[in-house]
């Protein structure tokens, strides 16, 4: 009986090791492009104030800090640089916003909106010169929700960051912009 119950006792610590071995790999994943993971983004209804506009960026991922695209950027640079493409798109571009400083300010949430990874603020002069600097790209589809009305998908251009001496300016411009809590 006492061999019976060392055994499974033995067994269950493998299981356990093993188990946690498997969740460590799955936090140490790397992302290829296009695959990056959101949850949910929403839009407060632009009301053509100088009030900041808000906006809400949700993401599966408990660690943001890991590589994306098996390069220097983490998923967090990544997070943002969408956050930006978006701003530019749905905000700083506006017939209404033209010649005014406006701002939208993501709340930034992680691990399936249990995390909150703070406020990230994003005037549009800020904006524009990171769309100018680095450019758009490749358009991707994102899954967009609007005040009160349904999820839209739309293909929205991203920021087109390539090679190393515009990731690093990238990820330098980036940690400017740290998320405030």
């Amino acid at each position: 009986m006492l061999k019976k119950v060392v055994g499974t006792i033995g067994i269950c610590a493998i299981a356990l090791t093993t188990s946690l071995a498997i969740s460590k790999k799955a936090d140490a994943k790397t992302y290829a492009t296009g695959d990056i993971a959101v949850n949910a983004i929403r839009l407060d209804t632009y009301t053509g104030s100088t009030k900041p506009r808000r906006a809400y960026f949700e993401v599966p991922d408990s660690n943001t800090a890991v590589s994306a695209y098996g390069d220097r950027m983490t998923l967090s640079d990544v997070h943002i640089a969408r956050m930006i493409a978006l701003t530019h798109n749905y905000h700083c571009t506006s017939i209404y916003t033209r010649g005014v400083e406006n701002v939208m300010i993501w709340n930034y949430a992680a691990d399936s909106g249990r995390l909150s990874k703070g406020q990230v603020r994003l005037r549009c002069s800020v904006v524009e010169w990171a769309v100018k600097t680095y450019g758009l790209g490749r358009k991707v589809p994102m899954a967009i929700k609007v005040s009160n009305s349904p999820a839209d998908v739309l293909t929205i251009p991203v920021l087109d960051i390539q090679g190393e001496r515009e990731t690093k300016s990238f990820i330098k411009f980036v940690r400017s912009l740290k998320p405030k809590s």
